[in-house]
Parts: structure tokens; C-alpha cells; sequence
């Protein structure tokens, strides 16, 4: 008995640290959280830009952690966080209270989540939203990414914020470096604007005019290639006509070559009818006058 005891405490020891150093050998490197109110939905998108520490051995599974009865939109892998796919990703999900796990087998470190979350609360103009987040591994470096809606104004956090100026969208951004998050440890803050209408931000970006002008690039002036065009329809008027004159030139002489074939037909025949007396041509079996029968002179 004790004996058996002894056998099955080692296989323990041997088996239960393998287990953990698996598990331990998952960490996050950082963290990129954009959180963009009002966009394209009345809700709050949230996209996590997720790197693990290098020298993660693929694949494995990661399991991330939204909030529960968010609606995930997008789940992708890639080598980098611009070459991110979202085709033939295996990942399944799990309710576990107030979160949904998202296991996710990645084949490689970039991992991106986007998912819009109902929770953002609306009262009049002003607007109101609690972000949460819980891993299950260590995080190196947490920051976020605020995009200021499309005529919000008083846009204020929990967190303090840098302004990050204007995008290339012509949306307000800010930023937040939050630093390094210990697993199972909660980051928790809160995000409030003032809103006066329900436009979401994607509206403002579809309607937005462009500027065209001469030194617009790719745009063709007419004026550039006015001279070419003029020159071009002269060149082809001068060949048009040249090609008609010569064409009625042919057409007059070829029927003053069948006139004259003709006189000289009739000059050379000697032959007149009987009944009318005018001159029959050279080959007439009849008369072109009365159709009398051309008597020929052999006959």
C-alpha cells in the first residue's frame, strides 16, 4: 500500500508542474484597446489588439475575456498587427458569469478582437460607459485609444488622457497608457461625453466632401490637352477631304471613259434600221428607237 502511495505522489509531482509551467508559459506583451463610441452602431465598438511575449510556442490556446452579452464581431490571428486574418480562425466561446471566454487556438502572435457592447448608456445628451478588463495572464504594457464621437463634446475619463489630435478621419482621438496589468487582476474605468444627437460617426465620414482642383492628383485637364485635340480634328478634316476629292476625282473620270467607250461604239457602227433610219450601235440585234430587228450587213 504504501508503496503504491509512493508511485502515485511522484507521478503528482511530475505530472502537476509540467501542467503549470504549460499554463505559465502564456503572456501578453501588450495590450491596444480602441474604443470608439457611436461609430457605426449605437453601441460601444471595442477592439483589442492583443501581442503575446515572444518565445510563445504555437499554437496554443488563449483564452480572452469580454464582457458578457457583448456581440464579438471579429476574431483574427497573424505574425503582426497589420496582417491579421479572420479566415479559417478556430475559436469557440463559453459563458462564465459576468464574462464571455473567447478560447481562441492561435497559430501565431498578433490576435485581434472586436466586439460592440450594449452597455454604453444614453440619458438626453449625455452619455456613459464602464469599461472592464480581467485576464487570465499577465499583461506587460495596457493602453487605450478613445475616439471622440462625431459632435460629442465634454469627452471625459476616469483615466487621465492625452490628446492625440486629429486622424486621418478627421475624428478627435485621445490616449491612455495604463502600463503593466497582473493576471486576475480587474481594470476598471469609466468614459463620459455629451452628445446632442444620435448621428453615428461613420455617417459624417460617408458625407464628407472632396476637393477637387487643377493640381488634384490623377484629375485630367481639359485645357492641358485642348491643343492636341484642335490639331488632332484638323489633321483628320484635311485627310477627310483630301480622300473625297480624290474619290469624286475617279468617279467623274470613270464615267467620261464609259461616255467616250460608248461613242466610239456608236461612231464605228455603219449600221442604220430599216423601219426608223437611226444608227444602230456597234452589237445591236434591235433597234434602241422602234425595236425593229437590225438587219446586219452580211445579211
Amino acid at each position: 500500500m504504501r508503496k503504491w502511495f509512493l508511485i502515485l505522489t511522484m507521478t503528482v509531482l511530475l505530472v502537476f508542474p509540467s501542467v503549470v509551467s504549460a499554463q505559465g508559459q502564456i503572456a501578453i506583451e501588450s495590450v491596444d484597446v480602441g474604443l470608439w463610441p457611436e461609430y457605426d452602431k449605437p453601441d460601444m465598438l471595442v477592439i483589442n489588439y492583443i501581442m503575446l511575449a515572444g518565445g510563445t510556442e504555437f499554437p496554443v490556446q488563449v483564452n480572452i475575456r469580454i464582457p458578457a452579452g457583448s456581440v464579438l464581431h471579429t476574431v483574427a490571428v497573424g505574425e503582426t498587427p497589420e496582417a491579421v486574418t479572420d479566415q479559417g480562425i478556430d475559436f469557440k466561446t463559453a459563458n462564465d458569469g459576468d464574462w464571455l471566454v473567447v478560447s481562441i487556438q492561435a497559430e501565431a502572435p498578433a490576435i485581434q478582437i472586436e466586439y460592440y457592447d450594449p452597455a454604453l448608456k444614453k440619458d438626453g445628451e449625455q452619455r456613459s460607459y464602464s469599461f472592464r478588463w480581467l485576464s487570465d495572464y499577465n499583461v506587460a504594457n495596457f493602453s487605450v485609444m478613445f475616439q471622440q464621437p462625431f459632435d460629442a463634446e465634454q469627452f471625459t475619463s476616469s483615466l487621465s488622457l492625452q490628446d492625440d489630435g486629429l486622424h486621418a478621419d478627421e475624428l478627435q482621438y485621445y490616449f491612455s497608457n495604463v502600463g503593466a496589468i497582473p493576471a486576475g487582476e480587474t481594470l476598471a474605468f469609466d468614459l463620459n461625453y455629451q452628445k446632442p444627437t444620435d448621428v453615428l460617426s461613420v455617417s459624417r465620414l460617408q458625407l464628407q466632401p472632396v476637393a477637387v482642383d487643377e493640381n488634384t492628383a490623377g484629375r485630367v485637364s481639359l485645357n492641358n490637352y485642348l491643343p492636341y485635340i484642335i490639331g488632332t480634328l484638323g489633321v483628320i478634316m484635311i485627310v477627310g477631304g483630301f480622300m473625297y476629292y480624290r474619290q469624286s476625282g475617279l468617279s467623274v473620270s470613270s464615267k467620261k471613259s464609259r461616255r467616250k467607250r460608248a461613242d466610239r461604239d456608236e461612231a464605228e457602227s455603219g449600221v442604220y434600221c430599216a423601219q426608223c433610219g437611226t444608227r444602230a450601235r456597234s452589237g445591236d440585234r434591235f433597234c434602241r428607237t422602234c425595236g425593229s430587228r437590225i438587219r446586219q450587213p452580211e445579211e
